[in-house]
Formats: C-alpha cells, sequence, structure tokens
C-alpha cells in the first residue's frame, strides 16, 4: 500500500472523528511517510511499519470515544467508549467488554430491588393508614387495631427509605465506577498504544 492509499484509507475509517483532529492525525501520519522517504525506503515499506489502517483506525477512534466519553458523561458515550475498546483485541474483549456486562447488569439489579422496595413500601404504607377503605395488602401482624395499623405504616414507610437509601447509593457507585472504568479504559489503551508505538518507532526509523 503506497502513501495515498494508505492516508485516504485512514481518513475514511476516521470519519468519526471532528474534522480538525482527523486532519491532525492524518497530517502526523504523513510526516511518518515523509520522514521515511528521506531515510531511503519505499512508501509500502513505510506504510508496513505503521500498521494496518484499520487497527490503527480502531485506536484513535477508541482513544477519541474515551475523551468523549469522560467530556460528555452517559451511559450512551461510556457505551461507545467501552465497544471501541473492546474491539482493539480479544484481551480487551474479555478484560473490558465482559466485566462491564456483569457490573452493568448488578447495577440495574440494584436499581430494580431499590425501585420495587420504593414502591412496595408506599402501597404497605397506603394500605395501612386507609385500612378498611382499601385492603390492599395485609401483613398479618401479631398486633391488632390501631397498633397493628402502626405497625404496617412503620413497615412501609421503613421499606421506602430503605429502597430510597439502595437507589441512592447505587447511584453514587454507579458514579464512581463511571470514572474508574474511565481510568482503566485510558491505562488499557497506553498499554496497547505503547506495544505498538514501539514497533512503529522501530519500522519507520
Amino acid at each position: 500500500m503506497n502513501k495515498d492509499d494508505y492516508l485516504k484509507e485512514l481518513t475514511r475509517l476516521l470519519r468519526k472523528l471532528p474534522k480538525e483532529e482527523r486532519d491532525d492525525v492524518v497530517s502526523d501520519y504523513h510526516e511518518h511517510f515523509i520522514i521515511g522517504i528521506e531515510k531511503g525506503r519505499s512508501e509500502e515499506e513505510i506504510a508496513k511499519a505503521l500498521g494496518n489502517p484499520k487497527t490503527v483506525a480502531k485506536q484513535i477512534n477508541a482513544e477519541y470515544m474515551v475523551r468523549k466519553a469522560e467530556d460528555k458523561q452517559s451511559a450512551g458515550s461510556m457505551f461507545e467508549a467501552i465497544l471501541a475498546a473492546a474491539g482493539l483485541g480479544i484481551f480487551n474483549l474479555i478484560f473490558v467488554a465482559v466485566p462491564t456486562l456483569i457490573v452493568v447488569a448488578l447495577i440495574l439489579t440494584a436499581f430494580a430491588v431499590g425501585g420495587a422496595m420504593i414502591m412496595g413500601g408506599i402501597l404497605i404504607t397506603i394500605s395501612y393508614m386507609f385500612q378498611p377503605l382499601i385492603p390492599l395488602i395485609n401483613l398479618n401482624l401479631p398486633l391488632g387495631g390501631i397498633l397493628g395499623i402502626f405497625g404496617g405504616i412503620f413497615i412501609g414507610v421503613s421499606l421506602t427509605i430503605l429502597g430510597v437509601g439502595l437507589v441512592a447509593a447505587t447511584a453514587y457507585i454507579t458514579k464512581w465506577l463511571y470514572g474508574l472504568a474511565i481510568r482503566y479504559l485510558k491505562y488499557n489503551i497506553r498499554l496497547i498504544e505503547g506495544r505498538k508505538g514501539s514497533k512503529k518507532s522501530q519500522g519507520v526509523s
């Protein structure tokens, strides 16, 4: 693959990047070709040393997606960043995508349990507040009369508070895990970039 074909393919594969950033990357790789040619190497040799444009683009796209997820925090941005990082190799697929799926499943479960506790607590509270007009739920408490009503309300309110606490704690943990995931993805990409960067410098020099 000659210089023009290489840079054209790289530009096409980086189409998701902002134009200014894409132009900077392509300019950098163009400079690698110029330096290599000045040292007497052929364009094909330089292209081979730089690496397959698809592999290069995957790494650059992953770096961009991680920065985007860090700047504009959202579930969608994080999902795109994880997918981009997982596409860098089988190692990333196992040690990035799989743990992420497990953590997401646990978080969703915690939110679902918290939501169920809140709704259940509200229903129990309402049921005991308006007994016997709305006998929705009966906990069969050993207490009767007014004590039984207050006992049911206490249980309902307590369950609601515990549910709110679980949802709030899960939200806090999710935010903390988001930052941790960003740092891990950056570290992961730096490791891959370091290995490929050393090979590239050896091949182009």
